[in-house]
Order: structure tokens, then C-alpha cells, then sequence
């Protein structure tokens, strides 16, 4: 039997494509619970605990597994029998997980990534490190993603569009031939316009278009709607 690639990147020639690799997620939030529930029932990985910092855990266990403190990880999970991916979200504009990816890699963890069944991706797409393509987000053939980017669903990256590594695209469009620079966040329904080169560390919020070049550490807000002021009581209803 040939080796086989594991989720996350590194070969292993004991594991046969029967075998389940055994994962730890970084985290208890809301991000960690969805990266439990899609690890588990679409993944080759079978979860075996949650950690967090030791100051912030608050319970031993958490979805019926345990939870051990990142400072003991090592002590009761070997990197050698197990993976780990890092599901914290959007703290300090994506700089808290890359420091995170950075630690379990210093302590000898091989990071997994996640790839949707449902996801549309081109047949020679790999994923990088701590890397997740949620179910239909759409990957144009050409498209390359950095390290540590979280690709949520409905998200559309463009033909021959790049991002950088530590970057978080939440259900927006990406055009063609775009640049995302690293670290930079795309809120739900953002648009960059083809062509474009966003600097590093922006923060996109929901709704915003972008049409140009835009600089290192900038924020663009979306138009957001304002209330009627009929109240929805006077409301007669759509036509048709």
C-alpha cells in the first residue's frame, strides 16, 4: 500500500487511507464548535479534544471531549499520534490565531485544514496550513491561498486572485487577478473589484465595494441601511 497524504500537508506512510487521524482543536467558541461538527462528520480526522490558554478555560470538558490546557497539550496529546487546528476567530484582526499557528507548530504539531465536500475547488487545489474552505465557497481555477485563511461559505475568489497568509473571507466576492494582502479580513457581501491590490490588515466590513488599490491597515465600512420610518405595523405587505 502506497503512503498516503494527511489533511494539513505531511505524509505518512504508517496511515493507510482506512485510518483516521486523530485531531485537537484550539479553541471553545463558536468557531471551534462549527470546526467540530464539520471535522466530524466531513473530514478524515476524528476529534479528540479542544484546548485553550489555561487562564481562560472554564470547564473540563466541552461537547462530550475533553479539554486540556494549551500549556499541557504536548503532555497529553503527542504530536506524533495527533494533529491540531486553530478555530479561534477575529481576534486583533486575525494576528491572535497566526500566533497561535505559530506556537503548535513550535511545540511539533503538524496544523490540518479543511476542504468542504461541497465546496467548489479546482481538482489541484491543496490547502495549506490551518487552511478552511467551508461547504460552497467557490475556489476559481488559479486561485492561491495563503496559510491560516479561513474561507467561508458563499465566498467567491476569483480566477488567478491570490491572499496572503492569515486572512479571513466571510461569504464576499473576490474578483479576478485580485491581491489580498496578509491578515486583512472581507465581511459578508463585500465585493473587490478584479484587478485590485488590497493591502495587508484591512478590515472589510459587510456590504463595502472596493474598486482600487487600498493601503496597509485600512478600514472600509459598508453603507448600512436605515429604518422606515413606517412602522411595520402600516406595513401593507409586497405586491404579486
Amino acid at each position: 500500500m502506497g503512503d498516503t497524504l494527511r489533511p494539513g500537508g505531511r505524509e505518512d506512510a504508517a496511515a493507510g487511507p482506512d485510518v483516521m487521524r486523530r485531531l485537537i482543536l484550539f479553541g471553545c467558541g463558536n468557531f471551534a464548535q462549527m470546526a467540530h461538527h464539520f471535522f466530524a462528520h466531513d473530514s478524515e480526522y476524528e476529534v479528540a479534544a479542544f484546548t485553550v490558554d489555561g487562564e481562560f478555560q472554564e470547564s473540563d470538558s466541552f461537547r462530550g471531549l475533553p479539554v486540556v490546557p494549551f500549556e499541557e497539550v504536548v503532555e497529553c496529546f503527542d504530536p506524533a499520534d495527533h494533529d491540531l487546528f486553530v478555530s479561534v476567530g477575529l481576534r486583533e484582526v486575525n494576528r491572535r490565531r497566526a500566533a497561535k499557528v505559530r506556537e503548535a507548530e513550535e511545540m511539533g504539531y503538524a496544523l490540518a485544514s479543511y476542504v468542504g465536500s461541497r465546496a467548489i475547488v479546482s481538482t489541484d487545489f491543496r490547502p495549506r496550513e490551518n487552511t478552511w474552505v467551508m461547504e460552497t465557497a467557490h475556489l476559481h481555477p488559479g486561485a492561491e491561498i495563503g496559510r491560516n485563511c479561513i474561507i467561508w461559505s458563499r465566498s467567491t475568489i476569483g480566477f488567478n486572485s491570490s491572499l496572503a497568509d492569515d486572512c479571513w473571507v466571510a461569504g464576499a466576492l473576490v474578483g479576478e487577478s485580485v491581491t489580498i494582502g496578509a491578515g486583512t479580513f472581507i465581511g459578508l457581501g463585500a465585493t473587490v473589484a478584479s484587478f485590485a491590490t488590497v493591502g495587508e490588515r484591512n478590515v472589510i466590513g459587510a456590504g463595502a465595494l472596493i474598486l482600487k488599490d487600498t493601503g496597509d491597515e485600512q478600514v472600509f465600512r459598508g453603507a448600512a441601511s436605515e429604518a422606515s420610518p413606517v412602522p411595520s405595523s402600516r406595513f401593507s405587505g409586497f405586491n404579486g
